[in-house]
């Protein structure tokens, strides 16, 4: 007998800065995986960098007995800046084959 695995219910909520707004079920077909939407504005807490700044990203799950379970889901992120005036000019960006991730 297969027994059914019990998933998490989640419900979508939105707020002024952060909100799970989209869930995707799995349909058992071509959707297999539960799949989000969400998204988390840091307007009352900005990120302060004066030169450089760099943001990664870990994609963890969990495995019994609280182990850590690598994860391959699809990940995007954006970041704005307040730029002043006058500014020298930006370099030069990567070509896109450069900034392709493997």
């Amino acid at each position: 007998m297969i027994s059914k695995i019990k998933r998490k219910k989640y419900e979508s909520y939105s707020t002024a800065y952060a909100g799970l707004h989209q869930i995707v079920e799995p349909d058992g077909l071509y959707n297999s995986q539960q799949r989000f939407g969400m998204y988390r504005w840091h307007v009352q807490d900005p990120i302060r960098f004066n030169k450089e700044l760099k943001v990664s990203i870990q994609d963890l799950g969990w495995r019994s007995d609280g182990r850590y379970l690598q994860q391959k889901s699809d990940i995007s992120s954006v970041a704005y800046w307040y730029q002043t005036e006058p500014h020298t000019t930006f370099p030069k960006l990567p070509s896109k084959n450069d900034l392709e991730v493997n």
